[in-house]
């Protein structure tokens, strides 16, 4: 069956939007325009929408309507409303067909009823002569509603339902392997007919695929889902169809925003590429550091003479109050490290150790590296 995805009239806010939940779904899939030739008989559909109160309140509802195009144009779902049959599952409740406004009335014996969470029902459209021209129709479901004692108020959904020419069809859209280590490929195979433009759509990527029947995908981090989309019908108002296959990766590359941690945390390998601050080449310098965020300055000092180096911080008191402070021994790679909270600032010297010769030119190199650490 056809999934069709609700959408929000344009002119609507937030407040307007429907009280129930309403997912469309069409027989067959996808609906088949019927031939362009008048005398031949018409391809008839169904359309059933299963609706829902997502919300633990109930909602009053005092009315349903579902507007249906009906013509010989693109737009038009149907070629004749009155031959359509509607029901509705929801007890008390009867259908009926308003010809000149083209909507099908969903109401109750009593002036509203109720619709809890516990309370699921079903909008069938049967025997549909579909429209002989390919393209997409607008539904418009208009729901009558309330929460409380306020006053009912209309709340407008927009379903956009395809017919397609009747040779067409895209089935069997497969990820293969659906399960894959970091940085694993996988291969799309899917079946389509010749009568449309076929692209293939995931994060980063469109991909023109309208003369395949698979492709290849390399080096997948993250778990990653793939969209197949066939565009066919007049460019005016196109037909589309979209099917999707997902691919989990087994210990995924992460893109985050904000992540609190309540508990241990064990990092296997690097945590991130260190940052050269400063190469301070053959001379005895100062360096001062502010960290953007935690993690750790490393400071070094190499003398191929073997005289060793030395690297010392100085104690600073930083805005936030918090002092830093620490000195490494003298040794022939003279290296210090210092953990460093956001803000916090620290000053230090790279030079040879006291007491050693001057040998400015002839061998001594400091640097200054830093390290960020993935938790903030």
């Amino acid at each position: 069956m056809t999934l069709v995805v609700q959408m929000q009239d344009t002119g609507t806010t937030a407040a307007d939007d429907p009280l129930l939940s309403y997912t469309l779904t069409t027989t067959p899939s996808p609906l088949k325009a019927s031939p362009e030739n008048p005398t031949a008989p018409e391809e008839i559909g169904e359309i059933v929408i299963a609706v829902a109160r997502q919300s633990g309140t109930p909602a009053d509802v005092k009315s349903i309507r579902l507007k249906v195009p009906a013509g010989a144009m693109s737009p038009d779902l149907a070629t004749d409303l009155a031959k359509i049959t509607p029901r509705i599952t929801l007890t008390g409740w009867s259908a009926r067909l308003e010809a000149a406004a083209k909507e099908f009335v969903f109401t109750p014996a009593a002036s509203h009823t109720p619709v809890g969470p516990e309370t699921g029902f079903t909008i069938q459209l049967s025997d549909i002569p579909v429209s002989r021209k390919v393209g997409t129709a607008p539904l418009t479901l208009t729901e009558e509603s309330r929460t409380g004692s306020s006053a009912f108020q209309e709340r407008t959904a927009v379903f956009n339902v395809g017919k397609f020419p009747a040779d067409f069809y895209l089935r069997n859209f497969l990820c293969e392997p659906s399960i894959i280590n970091n940085g694993g490929d996988v291969e799309l195979t899917w079946e389509r007919s010749a009568n449309a433009k076929y692209d293939l759509l995931y994060p980063g990527f469109e991909r023109d695929v309208t003369d395949r029947t698979g492709l290849g995908v390399e080096g997948i981090t993250s778990d990653t889902t793939f969209y197949l989309r066939a565009t066919t019908g007049d460019p005016s108002n196109p037909v589309t169809r979209i099917l999707s296959a997902q691919v989990t990766v087994l210990k995924p590359d992460l893109d985050i925003g904000n992540l609190t941690i309540n508990g241990t945390v064990t990092v296997n390998g690097p945590i991130a590429a260190p940052r050269m601050l400063q190469d301070y080449g053959h001379t005895m310098q100062q360096g001062v550091f502010t960290a953007d965020c935690s993690g750790m300055l490393v400071v070094s000092g190499f003398n191929t003479h073997r005289f060793g180096a030395e690297v010392q911080f100085f104690p600073k008191i930083t805005s936030n109050g918090v002092e830093v402070a620490g000195t490494a021994d003298p040794q022939d790679f003279g290296s210090a490290t210092l953990l460093l909270n956001k803000g916090q600032r620290a000053v230090f010297t790279v030079s040879w150790r006291a007491g050693d010769m001057d040998f400015t030119g002839q061998g001594f190199s400091g640097k200054a590296s830093w390290v960020p650490l993935p938790i903030q």
